[in-house]
């Protein structure tokens, strides 16, 4: 899919696009799930993100014979919630400038994450950075979390712009598969993407810095 011609609305993913949180979010879901007995190698834990919890952490625990539930497997994880309000946060270089500039040229920007709102709230409460979108969509607003296209057509809809006319930017081949899924031009970002294939993205990126829309 080429660039739009007319672009109305740039869609951004969270952890892992805007802001470098999956480190430290990966490294306590591994904590969390090796309490339950599921002691998962790499590649499974890299598969696990921009994905729903409540779809992609059973099969894990039925695989490692684990006697839990995803019910334990939250109770527990609701302890990553510190990665939002203790670990050390930045938003990625370039961000801050390149969402002024689409602002300043009458484009929507939203936030698009997997992420229950209370986590990524939080986060951007301490970055000053909520008043830098126009709509967020979160994890628990939603029936269907990524890959399918709901948090991103629920977006779309809020904004009342085209998916043809949208632009979103993932770290996971989860959000890519969304954000194509939904309509959009899709572009994966390569800098904080742990583990993740991007190649279905239509474009892809390193940095925020300089990019131009």
């Amino acid at each position: 899919m080429a660039r739009p011609e007319r672009i109305d609305a740039v869609l951004f993913d969270f952890d892992g696009t805007l802001c470098d949180t999956e480190r430290h979010n990966l490294v306590l879901v591994r904590e969390v799930l090796g309490k339950l007995g599921a002691p998962i190698p790499d590649e499974e834990l890299y598969a696990l993100s921009g994905g729903d919890d409540r779809v992609v952490v059973p099969p894990l625990l039925e695989k490692y014979g684990s006697p839990h539930t995803i019910d334990d497997y939250e109770r527990l994880r609701d302890h990553c919630y510190r990665t939002y309000s203790e670990a050390d946060l930045e938003l990625e270089p370039g961000v801050r400038e390149l969402l002024a500039g689409l602002r300043e040229r009458g484009i929507a920007v939203g936030l698009v994450s997997t992420t229950i709102a209370r986590c990524v709230l939080t986060a951007l409460n301490r970055l000053r950075a909520t008043d830098l979108f126009d709509v967020m969509v979160f994890g628990d607003m939603v029936t269907r979390c990524k890959p399918d296209p709901e948090p991103y057509r629920r977006a779309l809809e809020f904004l009342g712009v085209d998916a043809r006319h949208a632009v979103v930017f993932e770290d996971s081949s989860t959000g890519v598969a969304a954000g194509q899924a939904a309509g959009c031009y899709t572009i994966g970002c390569t800098r904080c993407a742990i583990g993740q294939d991007l190649s279905a993205a239509d474009e892809l990126i390193d940095t925020f810095v300089g990019l131009e829309l």
